[in-house]
């Protein structure tokens, strides 16, 4: 009985609080402007693990420094636009086969910095293979 009661008393309460003004919403959303996206936005935001990358944003510099620090987690290579399931396969071999491979990135991205356009959007486990 007590629940009842309680359940009764909070229904009207809530129903008492909270009260829909109709014309209010079609005056704010007259009054709003209308968002056009195109089907490439859209995809980006339904995926935002996806990376669109191009060799003329990417530093080599920065991809160096995060794989001297990061390099066993796969980091540096998400940044030079990798799928991040990069990151699980590095992971999985303990760090890129015992950090064997973010070794030789490094020495890579350091011998080649001047042209890193064929490492970027690479998604093969050996990004210089």
């Amino acid at each position: 009985m007590l629940l009842c009661t309680l359940g009764l008393a909070y229904n009207s309460k809530a129903t008492s609080i909270y009260r829909v003004d109709d014309a209010a919403i079609e005056t704010t959303l007259s009054l709003a402007t209308p968002v056009a996206q195109t089907l490439v936005d859209a995809a980006q935001l339904l995926n935002p693990m996806s990376v669109q990358a191009s060799s003329s944003d990417k530093n080599v510099w920065i991809a160096a420094v995060l794989d001297f620090f990061l390099g066993g987690f796969a980091i540096h290579r998400v940044y030079l636009g990798t799928k991040p399931i990069m990151i699980l396969w590095y992971v999985i071999t303990v760090g890129g086969i015992f950090g064997i491979v973010p070794l030789i990135d490094l020495i890579v991205l350091i011998i080649d910095n001047q042209d890193i356009s064929k490492y970027v959007g690479s998604n093969k486990f050996f990004m210089w293979g």
